[in-house]
């Protein structure tokens, strides 16, 4: 089977860094950047080979009916992103970076107010 192509918008990084700049309060960068790069590799290592191995994201599912966009749990953080195909390649595309208590609903609001 081919390996996916995995993509990163910007809402992506952006939730990322806003990520790290929040747990760097609590913790020491190094730690916050170890760990949130250990939930990418898992994630890029699951997808590469099997796109659809995580479920559609309920909470999306439940906020807007969308239920083509999956939701990764991995290390208490949660990425959502969407499987598609193009020049008949599988393609992950990754959306948001969320704390597993961060609320999908109001990360989505913030993030259309900050970058609009």
């Amino acid at each position: 089977m081919q390996q996916a192509v995995i993509e990163y918008t910007e809402t992506f990084i952006n939730s990322t860094d806003l990520t790290i700049a929040h747990l760097s309060r609590w913790s020491d960068e190094i730690s916050v950047l170890g760990k949130i790069e250990d939930t990418v590799n898992i994630f890029e290592n699951s997808v590469s080979s099997n796109p659809l191995i995580y479920p559609i994201s309920q909470s999306l599912f439940d906020i807007v009916g969308v239920s083509s966009v999956r939701e990764a749990n991995i290390n208490g953080y949660r990425i959502l992103y969407e499987v598609g195909e193009r020049d008949q390649k599988k393609v992950v595309t990754s959306f948001l970076f969320l704390g597993q208590k961060q609320s999908v609903k109001e990360q989505l609001t913030n993030h259309c107010l900050m970058y609009r």
